[in-house]
């Protein structure tokens, strides 16, 4: 959602956030605690101690996933209180594999960073021991890419485009996209605008970006976000990503945004 609580524009506050998953992960079946789990779906042998039991196939399974274990700039108390290099040193010795990193009109991440500072950060992070895995921003919001002002869609594509450009030279080839939106509810002057509307525009902007992503190889990753009114459904999301028929144009899947409502697996 961003850097700032907004749970005053929001339609739950974060207490009921936590209450709601807990109840949502509760009643889905195979989505028990560590602490319910039983001795043979841990692995553990059956009938007592010593007792030769099966063990679980997925205790056993052989298969890995390359996935990495990333956090969001955000989570640190940046820049207020730690410098850039402290919180990917934090991030690295707390067991992180990689950080995501946030565009901004001013500071380290900007439009004032230039392909050099740029790869000074990428520098910094391989010194660090931790890789960055994408770039996204709070900067969709007060400039969406279907906004109705022509200005405003205009600066948004020109973000999106500083965006993907930073996330080359930080040698990350992920770029998180909101597409649009048909109202933003936390923003107090929001406008709205009309589902098919906003659905055309997002359309056009993807399409703008695409030529330079396809370039730099950096994929525009679609955002599921519920408060933007627009893309609620999988098979929405779906038809949007395959209709630009771009190996550069895929998913972040926000599995919080969807637990209050739906089932994210």
């Amino acid at each position: 959602m961003g850097p700032e609580n907004l749970t005053e524009h929001s339609l739950f506050s974060r207490r009921e956030w936590l209450k709601y998953g807990a109840l949502l992960g509760a009643a889905l079946p195979g989505l028990a605690g560590p602490a319910e789990a039983s001795p043979a779906a841990a692995g553990a042998p059956e009938g007592g101690a010593g007792a030769p039991g099966p063990a679980s196939e997925l205790a056993r399974s052989p298969r890995r996933y390359g996935m990495l274990k990333s956090i969001n700039l955000w989570a640190f108390p940046y820049p207020q209180k730690m410098t850039l290099r402290e919180c990917l040193e934090l991030a690295a010795r707390s067991g992180f594999d990689a950080v995501e990193v946030n565009y901004n009109l001013e500071g380290d991440l900007s439009p004032a960073a230039g392909e050099k500072e740029l790869a000074a950060i990428r520098s910094m992070a391989e010194k660090a021991g931790i890789a960055i895995s994408g770039v996204c921003s709070f900067l969709f919001w007060p400039y969406p890419l279907t906004a109705n002002s022509e200005a405003t869609r205009k600066r948004a594509l020109e973000i999106a485009r500083l965006m993907t450009q930073a996330a080359h030279h930080l040698g990350t080839s992920n770029v998180l996209v909101v597409p649009g939106a048909v109202y933003i509810p936390w923003l107090k002057d929001s406008e709205e605008v009309p589902y098919k509307l906003c659905d055309e525009r997002a359309r056009a902007a993807v399409r703008e970006l695409i030529p330079l992503a396809e370039k730099l190889g950096v994929h525009l990753n679609i955002e599921n976000i519920f408060f933007n009114g627009w893309l609620l459904s999988p098979p929405e999301m779906v038809q949007f990503v395959d209709s630009f028929k771009s190996p550069f144009v895929k998913v972040h899947f926000d599995t919080g945004n969807i637990m209050p409502f739906q089932f994210p697996e």
